[in-house]
C-alpha cells in the first residue's frame, strides 16, 4: 500500500510569515532531494516486511506516516538505487526500534539491555533470529561492504553508543524520574542517532574520511553542533506529543524544570540553543577551510573535507529540519483528527 499523501514533499518555508511558521530560520544550506525519491518510496516497504514487520494494515499505515524515504532522500541526495534503498532501510530500522522501545521494551531496563545486546551482535554482521536484530545485521553488512577499516571501526563505535544509551532512558522511565538537563543532553547526543546518519552519508556521497582528517578539531565541533541543532529541532516538534504521552525527557521540558521557567520561555531558550548551534557550526566550517587550518593538506584532502562538510554534515542538518516539519509522526491524536 502506498500513501501518496505521505510521500509529498514539504512546502518551503516562507519569509513573509505566510504558511506554517518555522520555529527558527531555515538553515541556509540548499534544500536537496535524491532524484530517485519516488521509486524508493514505492519499493521501501518490502525490506521491513521481509523480516516480518508491518504484518497488518494498521502497522503499515503507521510506518508510512514516518515518510522514511523522504528523510533518506534528503539526507543522501546523491544516492540512487541500492544506495538510497540502504539509506531508507536505515531510517525504517531506526523507527522500528524506537517504536519497539515505546510499545514493548522501553520501560524495563533489563529488557532494553537484552534487546540492545542482541542487536549489537549485528555490528559485526552476525544475525540474531530476533527480527529487529536480523534487520540491523542485514543493514550493517550492506553498509560495511567494500568500506575501509577505519570507517568500519568508527561506525561500529557510533552504533554501540547509540544502542547502549537507550538503557539510560529506560532507567529513567522505570523510576519515573526525569533526567537532569546535563544527563539528558549527554544521553540524547547518542540516542538521537545522528552519528550513524553522518557515517552513511560518507559512504553514499563518496566522501569517506581517513581517521587523521575525521579527527580534526573543527570537524568535531561541526558534528557536535549538528547533533545539538537536531536535538533542539526534534524536541520542539515532538513536544506536544511527548507531553501528551507523559514523556518527561524532552529538552524543552528539561529546561522548564531546571530553570523553573514557563513552557514558552523554555521553548525560546531551546530556539536560542538551536540558533547558537548553527552559528558555531558555520564558524567552525569557515575556520576549517581557512588557510591556517588546512595549510598542510594537499588539494585532494582539502576537496574531500569540503565535500564531507557539504554532503554529509550540511545535508544532515537541512534534511532533518525539512523532515521534522513535514512528517506527521510527531503530531498528536488531536492534530490528526483536525
Amino acid at each position: 500500500m502506498t500513501s501518496t499523501a505521505e510521500a509529498t514533499m514539504p512546502a518551503p518555508a516562507t519569509e513573509d510569515g505566510s504558511g506554517s511558521p518555522a520555529p527558527v530560520p531555515v538553515p541556509s544550506f540548499p534544500r536537496r532531494i535524491s532524484t530517485d525519491f519516488r521509486p524508493a518510496h514505492e519499493r521501501h516497504l518490502a525490506w521491513p516486511k521481509s523480516f516480518g514487520f508491518l504484518s497488518s494494515q494498521e502497522e503499515e499505515a503507521h510506518h508510512l506516516k514516518g515518510q522514511f524515504p523522504l528523510i533518506a532522500a534528503m539526507f543522501y541526495p546523491n544516492a540512487t538505487g541500492d544506495g538510497l534503498d540502504l539509506g531508507v532501510d536505515q531510517q525504517s530500522w531506526y523507527f522500528l526500534f524506537d517504536d519497539a522501545l515505546d510499545e514493548r521494551w522501553g520501560r524495563s531496563p533489563e529488557r532494553v539491555r537484552h534487546l540492545v545486546g542482541l542487536v549489537k551482535e549485528g555490528i559485526g554482521g552476525e544475525a540474531s533470529p530476533l527480527p529487529l536484530a536480523a534487520a540491523f545485521a542485514d543493514m550493517r553488512r550492506r553498509s560495511c561492504r567494500d568500506m575501509p577499516e577505519d570507517w568500519i571501526q568508527r561506525s561500529a563505535a557510533h552504533w554501540s553508543s547509540y544502542l547502549d544509551h537507550h538503557v539510560h532512558e529506560a532507567l529513567s522511565r522505570q523510576t519515573g524520574t526525569p533526567m537532569p538537563l546535563s544527563t539528558y543532553l549527554r544521553v540524547r547526543r547518542h540516542t538521537i542517532g545522528v552519528a550513524p546518519v553522518i557515517d552513511l552519508a560518507e559512504r553514499l556521497s563518496s566522501c569517506v574520511l581517513p581517521d587523521h582528517l575525521y579527527a580534526l578539531p573543527h570537524l568535531s565541533v561541526m558534528r557536535e553542533m549538528t547533533k545539538t541543532f537536531i536535538i533542539c529541532d526534534n524536541d520542539i516538534v515532538s513536544l506536544d506529543k511527548d507531553a501528551a504521552s507523559g514523556e518527561r525527557n524532552n529538552l524543552v521540558l528539561c529546561l522548564e524544570r531546571e530553570y523553573g521557567i514557563s513552557r514558552p520561555e523554555a521553548i525560546e531558550k531551546t530556539l536560542r540553543r538551536q540558533d547558537e548551534a548553527l552559528e558555531l557550526f558555520t564558524g567552525a566550517h569557515r575556520a576549517l577551510l581557512g588557510a591556517t587550518a588546512t595549510r598542510r593538506l594537499g588539494p585532494a584532502e582539502r576537496d574531500l573535507l569540503r565535500r564531507y562538510c557539504t554532503e554529509a554534515l550540511q545535508t544532515t542538518i537541512r534534511g532533518a529540519y525539512d523532515w521534522h516539519h513535514a512528517s506527521t509522526r510527531y503530531r498528536t491524536v488531536e492534530e490528526h483528527a483536525a
